[in-house]
């Protein structure tokens, strides 16, 4: 009961909240407001006007305490009849609404309006709520030029993503048929976010073709209520159509124009676009034609990061040397000829290239074409400086050109040239010089008709050498190794030798020793002695060795090395050159291939230029694991290319003693046609050893070997 009683009195206190001003009740407290109800949609006569507001339904909401309460209902004649409505001071709303809603309609409008105020006690208020069609509107507007030039223009508008045949004839989408300039008012549901249009009509001019175009338009943001979005469709008998988009606000109704032009956009025709077109010096002119259906205002071309704009009427002579345009018609802007000038065809670029052209005519409407060029010059320039190879493929454009030679030279030195040679392609030709790497500077150009017709391009090589090649930088001193200035924990060591196995004996089988070999300004080289290390009674023979590498670790009395380090080549090396000195002796240890004491030992260098993965680790415990100097692959990939030289005792040519310093020069064989044509190597082997077969803990103890200044030859 109490309950009910609650509800009974919630409901007095709605109704006596709003007096009108001819109640009896007491103004304490309350304040009065005027309403004007002005509605926006144009050119309504008095009796029109009369029946939207009419046909209005009001409702005063009252906001108080995060609430919202439907105070009164009235009737636009209502509201009007009692003049001014007396209200509890407060916060208020109220909407106006009323009309037939349609999903679509030329005749069915649904209005609304709606305003917030604020009713002061012991004042009157003011307020305007503005009156807006609640419905989308959709006006389809037939220009002059298709009243003049086609018979039964007609526009379907259907609110769907697609023109869909069978969803309009069915009615499952809201649609409307236009066959004049009119206005349709559709009921926008949620989830509807684009309209679909189709435009059809004859052309008696044209045998009575028929002309047909659809479309689809999506607002951005969607569909807005009070919007009015306006398809405008004009006709040209020779131009493509075109879909402009702009929105402005139609100021005269107070609302938002979102204006769907379709609309002929400027034609860009001429030979040079269906052609590539050669440029040389002395060229014809390249001639277009630009025809559009309201005035042409300006020309836009863009050459590379280059850009030249002729406007109509403006100052254009800072272009007057690149193009020039004329009126096809006499006083009349919907034609021009253009002409683009040898000064501007000849700033393309060598070899082929896009030449855009883009029209804009008075509407702001834009067309775009491109010109292919073929500009004369340097097109392919491919140095390949591990293969020693430099193609230039220029484009010779200049009719019955002679003499068309490549001119290269080497540091500044005299020119040589080769005769150019015709590819499959028209006008590009090509020339392949070969050249040595080094510290070199290579320049080169292409000419004909015995003069030079390029600038004169250049590239660079590098002698990229061996790190600490010349054995200045040791470390340590048990052991002690040609460190590259690192420590043997760290990657970046280049050089190592076999000390760490043998410190364990307190010996190193590596020194560097001081003396400058003769022509040298260097103070140390590196001595590799063979020796027979004993450990707690047990001897063991060791090469003395170095290598390009790193020593991984000791297994007992056994080492595991890691030939190669990585290495960045540029250019082919075509040998290496390395400063021995040494001695050979007669074998006093045997295993492997030395059977006998009276056999040689064998000093031996050789050189590796591999492309692996890592590095190729040899434990001496292991054989499978050696690798010959001359083998062409291992489990980590190709030796790309190899150099060796060794010495042994020979009788009656070398008895093996020290014959003092000598320069080696050891050629490196590249396996080109064994599979490795082209292949760049991406790692360094470089082995040095008193004895050779160290691997096998055989040789002489009386072998050594000094070498010093390692360098690559290009």
């Amino acid at each position: 009961m109490k309950k009910l009683l609650y509800i009974l009195a919630c409901v007095a206190v709605m109704f006596t909240s709003a007096c009108s001003k001819g109640d009896d009740y007491s103004h304490e407290g309350k304040g009065s407001v005027s309403f004007v109800f002005p509605v926006t949609r144009a050119a309504l006569s008095d009796e029109e006007l009369k029946e939207v507001l009419d046909m209005l339904k009001v409702r005063i909401y009252s906001h108080s305490n995060g609430e919202k309460r439907l105070v009164r209902l009235y009737t636009y004649n209502e509201l009007t009849e009692m003049g001014d409505l007396w209200l509890l001071a407060g916060q208020y709303s109220i909407s106006a609404e009323g009309g037939v809603k349609s999903p679509a309609s030329f005749d069915d409008i649904y209005y609304f309006g709606s305003e917030t105020f604020t009713v002061v006690a012991g004042q009157n208020t003011n307020k305007t709520i503005t009156i807006r069609p609640k419905n989308t509107l959709i006006k389809v507007e037939f220009d002059q030029s298709v009243l003049d030039k086609m018979q039964n223009p007609t526009t379907i508008v259907a609110i769907d993503d697609e023109f869909n045949v069978e969803n309009i004839a069915s009615g499952e989408v809201p649609y409307l048929t236009y066959t004049s300039t009119s206005v349709g008012y559709f009921t926008i549901e949620e989830g509807q976010t684009s309209l679909a249009w189709n435009f059809s009509g004859v052309v008696p001019s044209k045998d009575n073709a028929q002309v047909e175009k659809s479309g689809i338009y999506t607002p951005e943001g969607g569909f807005k209520e009070g919007y009015q979005y306006t398809i405008k469709f004009k006709y040209s008998a020779d131009l493509p159509g075109y879909i402009y988009l702009s929105v402005t606000v139609n100021k005269d109704e107070d609302s938002k124009d979102d204006i769907i032009s379709f609309k002929p956009e400027p034609q860009i025709t001429g030979d040079a676009l269906r052609v590539t077109t050669p440029v040389y010096e002395g060229m014809a002119d390249v001639v277009l034609n630009v025809k559009a259906i309201s005035d042409i205002s300006s020309l836009k071309i863009k050459l590379g990061a280059e850009e030249f704009t002729y406007v109509n009427g403006g100052d254009n002579s800072a272009i007057a040397n690149y193009l020039s345009i004329s009126q096809a018609t006499e006083g009349s802007d919907l034609e021009w000829n253009v002409s683009l000038h040898e000064d501007l065809l000849c700033k393309a670029k060598a070899g082929e290239q896009t030449m855009v052209i883009t029209a804009f005519d008075s509407e702001s409407v834009e067309a775009e074409a491109d010109v292919k060029l073929c500009g004369e010059g340097v097109f392919v320039n491919d140095v390949n400086k591990w293969q020693g190879t430099a193609t230039v493929k220029p484009y010779i454009n200049t009719p019955n050109a002679t003499n068309k030679k490549l001119y290269y030279r080497q540091n500044g030195g005299e020119w040589n040239s080769i005769e150019l040679s015709e590819t499959d392609t028209e006008r590009l030709y090509t020339a392949t010089f070969t050249f040595n790497g080094g510290d070199n500077e290579f320049e080169y150009y292409f000419g004909f008709n015995d003069s030079r017709q390029s600038d004169v391009m250049s590239f660079t090589t590098s002698n990229i050498q061996i790190p600490n090649g010349d054995m200045e930088t040791w470390s340590g001193e048990l052991p002690l190794c040609p460190y590259n200035g690192s420590p043997i924990e760290n990657t970046s060591v280049t050089w190592d030798t076999g000390n760490h196995g043998s410190k364990k004996a307190s010996v190193n089988v590596t020194t560097n020793k001081e003396g400058a070999r003769p022509g040298s300004t260097g103070r140390y080289y590196a001595h590799l002695q063979s020796i027979k290390a004993s450990v707690m009674g047990m001897g063991k023979f060791a090469a003395g060795n170095i290598f390009y590498g790193r020593y991984m670790e000791t297994e007992g009395t056994n080492g595991r090395i890691g030939f190669g380090q990585e290495f960045d080549f540029e250019c082919k090396p075509k040998a290496l050159r390395v400063w021995y000195k040494g001695q050979v002796g007669v074998c006093d240890n045997t295993g492997g291939p030395v059977t006998s004491t009276s056999m040689s030992d064998k000093a031996q260098i050789f050189i590796w230029l591999c492309n692996w993965t890592k590095r190729h680790e040899v434990t001496t415990a292991d054989s499978n694991t050696f690798v010959s100097p001359e083998d062409a692959s291992t489990d980590e990939g190709n030796i790309v290319g190899y150099g060796v030289w060794s010495r042994e005792i020979i009788a009656g040519e070398d008895d093996g003693s020290d014959k003092g310093w000598q320069e080696l020069i050891i050629p490196i064989t590249y396996r080109e046609g064994e599979g490795f044509s082209g292949v760049k190597p991406n790692m360094l082997v470089i082995s040095c050893a008193s004895s050779a077969y160290g691997d096998f803990f055989a040789g002489s103890t009386a072998s050594y070997m000094d070498v010093d200044d390692f360098e690559f030859i290009y």
